[in-house]
């Protein structure tokens, strides 16, 4: 069993508990971002997160955190240093200002080192920002849009927080684990999910995310977004040792609203039909 407490201890962070995994998030409120005159506001796609689970051995610890460039370099070193392995470093947008990366996390071990090493990552950021800060974030953005009408046509229900609505979507369909982590399962709160977060007008808005996906599915997702006039800005990996092998994607777009929903929800149809046609092949 998790030792909660020691964790939330060491980080200085208040976790939120989902099932048996415990997710600790740090918005990067300090960091202004802004692209094509949109603010990328921490929720919108612009916090760091770890996320710890119990496995048969050890406890495993996966994350995603956000680094500007000048931020990297400390940042590596302090998981290295505390034998976490970096899986990903790469961007989610293009033509940000200032110029943000993100940097994947995983480790197996015992709670408190898992903890120590999260903790001196996040701290070697908070040392370079404090000697070079930058312009902070907003506190919110302004939105005007028709959530039931987004909600209808994705098929599910979102988020909305600061101006910005969010949908974060499993794959429970297609199960996957870490052989390294005694074949532990990864699921939504682990980072194995796809979200889009949309900010703006119906008549104007932005669109972000990230499509958790097979390996065969990534033509169909790709042409899907293109077809739509939504960017693929990145197609990677996020972590090692899983089973099936599962291929990141990250997208941006400006649009209608009600279009760019229409092609993110396209974009996930083809998914489901690459697992029906699998699992009657």
């Amino acid at each position: 069993m998790l030792n909660t407490q020691a964790i939330e201890s060491i980080t200085g962070l208040k976790g939120q508990t989902t099932g048996d995994v415990l997710k600790l998030s740090i918005p990067r409120n300090e960091v202004r971002v802004t692209l094509d005159g949109f603010e990328v506001i921490p929720f919108m796609g612009l916090t760091s997160w770890v996320a710890f689970r119990q496995g048969p051995h050890h406890t495993t610890l996966m994350g995603d955190i956000v680094v500007l460039e000048d931020e990297i370099k400390d940042a590596m070193a302090a998981a290295i240093q505390a034998d976490l392995y970096v899986t990903a470093l790469h961007n989610h947008f293009v033509r940000e200002e200032p110029r943000v990366m993100f940097m994947h996390i995983e480790g197996t071990a015992d709670d408190t080192a898992l903890a120590t090493g999260a903790h001196k990552i996040l701290e070697a950021i908070k040392t370079v920002r404090q000697g070079h800060p930058v312009d902070s974030a907003v506190e919110k953005v302004d939105s005007t849009l028709d959530v039931q009408r987004l909600e209808t046509i994705v098929e599910h229900k979102g988020e909305s927080k600061d101006g910005v609505f969010k949908f974060v979507l499993g794959r429970p369909t297609v199960p996957l684990i870490c052989k390294r982590c005694g074949n532990l399962n990864i699921d939504a709160a682990m980072g194995y999910n796809t979200w889009a977060a949309f900010q703006g007008t119906n008549e104007r808005a932005a669109i972000c995310g990230d499509v958790a996906m097979l390996e065969n599915e990534v033509h169909s997702v790709i042409r899907e977004l293109q077809a739509g006039t939504i960017e693929v800005v990145a197609v990677h990996n996020h972590m090692f040792f899983e089973d099936p092998r599962i291929i990141f994607l990250h997208y941006w777009g400006i649009g209608n609203a009600e279009e760019l929903a229409k092609t993110f929800k396209r974009a996930l149809n083809t998914q489901q039909q690459s697992v029906a046609s699998t699992s009657t092949g």
